[in-house]
């Protein structure tokens, strides 16, 4: 199933990988997994602007913000919005929290022709920002007259009164945006107003990166408010109409993973000293209460399908390759506890003998004995998962001291291999002491800081072996302040505390309204971050932004990211289909994009020339020698001076030939190159368009409508429809050598002369590695 990390970093971009996104997760202040700051059980985790640090709202952040994002995708079984923050007080300091969520059913099958072994689960959101936080704000929508308004880059640094800002993108007519605040701008010589804008998609959610738009009424037309950021889900809560209690939706709601959640609230929580801590934060947990959980972790219906892996033994010897001759040096495997890795990764080998070997990365290679070889993806256990039970606890200020706690001590004192070394048995010991204290009925003397250190402990990947562990354990968000487990500890609060936590505990309680949980029997934890990512749908593939930047050298600012968001989401999402599936043909894909669209990702040709260059490249200018002096560009002193009609050339250039009329039909400028593998000439929009309707199964007239091209979608299968329909990936599949990039090019552009540019391009994407961390 797809699976998104919950988080974002600052500009919007995703985390590459599970460990990156867990390496914040491990620095974040409070609200760690299993084990929370109070000392106490805490089933999830907490996202603070640690690791989502664009994720707040405010009037400040208004045209950055960045949502978090849905896990997985699934059904919205229910939700609860306050119009605002809920308020206590403490020794007359101001408090707030929000209890805002949502809880998302869904259901991971990862072979549908073995459903006895799917897993029903929930990911619960909690702690979001409450309806107050999103400002409302104007929309506004393309007119006809307004069709190839211009988008205009944003900086941050604009000043009212300054020159337009350069345009880099196009709006059509329908397009729908809201416009976060308004400035003057100078522009053909007189003052007009401009809007900061953000775009809306089909789900009226903001998407993509903010511009400067004219609000001219020839171009755009008023069309009501609405609350700036809003996701989808919280629009039909508030069009249902019931606050500040727990609802379910009228209808069937689904969301999709990366559809946006919502934001941190900002929390003002007594700090235990008689003052106060501000922290913006969520909390995020994935839940259970499936009886299939054990056979789902032990692949009970040894489902195959999925990526393998291979898990390294310690102490393994290293070898090096010559060959087909391996040979043994002084090297053992140290490091690594248990070390897993992608079968495909370490570049299986099979000898002469048929004996298999192993690449582990800088020319070190392991025999077959030495690893556990073909583990399945779904094969949890296998791969570190493991369940612990809990029976119902009385006291929640002793949860740290039950039974399935001591079972993951012994778990990680297992896994640790003292045998391996000083270090290693000096961790071992450290648990095994705890373990003692705790089976001498002596747990009383352990503080719940050391039990809580020793669940976040810090060496040897101990916290990477507790992220695997799933925990049927009762949950803090049932039943309330009146619970009898909250007894002890609200007795031991600061007294100033305890009716303001006591409303807390009421105002956050969800489980007993919510069917499926209301008996309030403990229910399976799993880690939302590693768990999901162990059952994601790994045959796709996960192109970042940053990747794209490395390719497209030239841009030097964020203004086209959510152009380029747009590229790696469309192929990230339709691997299989348009067969970019390995590295090679991904390379092979972007070095001929690279070259189309150039080093800025211009979706539309460029064809500012100077005279020389026109009479250079087009045989029509070398025809008309005055019209190439008249439509290029001018240099004074090494800078541009008057730049070439655009227009005018591209009518020339592709007059009376694909598809296109004579000069003055303007179709040579209306259809010149655009998209990913430009399409040019009037013929090639249309067979586009059939094309797309056959493949994609919805119309798009793009005879029409060719400024669509310009979108980072359709961009990208305008390319893909090449790639596709010329198999240039059986081309790619040939090799990683100049020559077949040659092909690959005689394919595209038969006559360029930027064959040496597009192997550079190729080259420098390989060599670089720019797409290794995509698969």
């Amino acid at each position: 199933m797809k699976i998104c990390f919950p988080a974002r970093k600052a500009n919007g971009e995703h985390y590459a990988t599970v460990d990156e996104i867990m390496t914040w997760l491990f620095q974040e202040p409070h609200g760690s997994w299993l084990a929370g700051t109070n000392n106490m059980w805490h089933g999830g985790i907490h996202i603070t602007r640690k690791s989502a640090p664009g994720s707040v709202l405010t009037n400040e952040t208004a045209d950055t913000a960045v949502p978090l994002q849905f896990m997985a995708g699934g059904e919205v079984v229910a939700w609860r919005i306050n119009r605002d923050y809920l308020t206590g007080k403490y020794i007359n300091n101001p408090l707030q929290y929000s209890g805002t969520f949502v809880l998302v059913k869904s259901t991971c099958t990862p072979d549908p022709g073995k459903k006895d072994n799917s897993l029903d689960f929930y990911a619960l959101y909690i702690g979001l920002a409450p309806l107050s936080a999103f400002p409302e704000h104007r929309l506004y929508q393309v007119t006809e007259k307004g069709d190839r308004l211009s988008q205009r880059e944003y900086t941050g640094k604009e000043k009212d009164g300054d020159k337009a800002p350069v345009a880099n993108n196009k709006l059509k007519t329908g397009d729908r945006v809201i416009v976060l605040r308004e400035i003057t701008f100078r522009l053909k010589g007189r003052a007009q107003t401009f809007g900061l804008a953000r775009m809306l998609n089909g789900k009226s959610e903001i998407t993509g990166v903010a511009f400067w738009v004219s609000l001219d009424p020839q171009y755009m037309t008023p069309a009501g408010k609405q609350r700036a950021h809003l996701p989808a889900w919280m629009q039909q809560a508030v069009t249902q109409g019931v606050f500040d209690t727990v609802a379910r939706p009228a209808a069937t709601f689904e969301v999709a993973a990366g559809d946006a959640v919502g934001y941190l609230a900002e929390d003002i929580a007594p700090d235990g000293t008689g003052g106060v801590e501000k922290s913006a934060f969520a909390h995020i947990e994935v839940l259970s209460t499936d009886s299939r959980m054990i056979d789902f972790l032990s692949n009970k219906a040894q489902v195959k399908s999925g990526l393998k892996y291979v898990h390294i033994h310690p102490e393994s010897a290293i070898y090096s390759r010559s060959g087909d001759t391996f040979t043994r040096t002084r090297g053992q495997v140290k490091q690594d506890i248990h070390k897993i890795m992608p079968q495909d990764k370490c570049r299986p080998f099979t000898d002469s003998s048929g004996k298999r070997w192993f690449d582990i990365g800088d020319g070190a290679w392991l025999s077959e004995e030495d690893v556990d070889a073909d583990i399945g993806q779904y094969d949890l256990m296998d791969l570190g998962f493991s369940t612990f039970e809990e029976l119902p606890i009385s006291d929640m200020t002793k949860s740290l001291h039950g039974g399935w706690i001591k079972d993951g001590f012994t778990r990680i004192a297992e896994w640790v291999r003292p045998e391996r070394g000083i270090r290693e048995k000096r961790v071992s010991d450290y648990y095994k002491a705890l373990l003692r204290k705790m089976d001498s009925d002596n747990s009383g003397d352990l503080s719940g800081d050391e039990l809580r250190h020793a669940v976040n402990y810090e060496e040897l990947d101990v916290r990477d072996i507790v992220a695997r562990m799933v925990v049927r354990h009762d949950s803090e968000w049932f039943g309330g302040s009146s619970h009898h487990r909250w007894r002890a500890f609200l007795t031991q609060l600061d007294p100033l505390c305890v009716s303001y936590v006591r409303k807390w505990f009421d105002d956050m309680e969800w489980m007993s309204q919510v069917e499926g949980f209301s008996s309030g029997e403990p229910v399976w934890h799993m880690h939302p971050v590693v768990f999901l990512d162990s059952v994601r749908n790994k045959s796709t593939i996960h192109i970042t932004s940053s990747m794209l930047y490395k390719v497209f050298n030239g841009l030097k600012s964020p203004a086209k990211f959510s152009f380029i968001q747009e590229i790696a989401d469309e192929i990230n999402n339709h691997t299989t289909e348009y067969k970019l599936d390995t590295v090679l043909r991904v390379s092979h894909f972007f070095a001929q994009i690279r070259e189309e669209m150039g080093s800025t990702a211009s979706p539309f040709e460029v064809l500012n020339y100077s005279e020389e260059g026109l009479k250079a490249n087009f045989s029509y200018f070398r025809s008309h020698p005055e019209e190439a002096k008249k439509y290029s560009y001018t240099k004074v002193n090494g800078k541009i001076t008057k730049h070439a009609n655009e227009i005018a050339i591209a009518d020339r250039v592709y007059a009376n030939r694909l598809g296109n009329g004579s000069v003055s039909s303007g179709d040579g400028s209306t259809y010149r190159g655009r998209g990913g593998i430009h399409l040019t000439g009037k013929v090639n929009y249309q067979g586009f368009s059939d094309y797309y309707k056959k493949n994609w199964g919805t119309d798009v007239d793009f005879i029409n409508n060719p400024s669509m091209l310009e979108k980072g979608t359709y961009c990208v299968r305008s390319a893909v429809y090449f790639w596709l329909r010329e198999k240039l990936y059986e081309l790619a599949d040939q090799g990683d050598t100049g020559a077949v990039v040659d092909k690959i090019t005689a394919k595209v552009n038969l006559y360029t002369t930027s064959y040496e540019k597009r192997r550079g391009h190729f080259e420098k994407i390989k060599s670089t590695n720019v797409f290794a961390d995509a698969f």
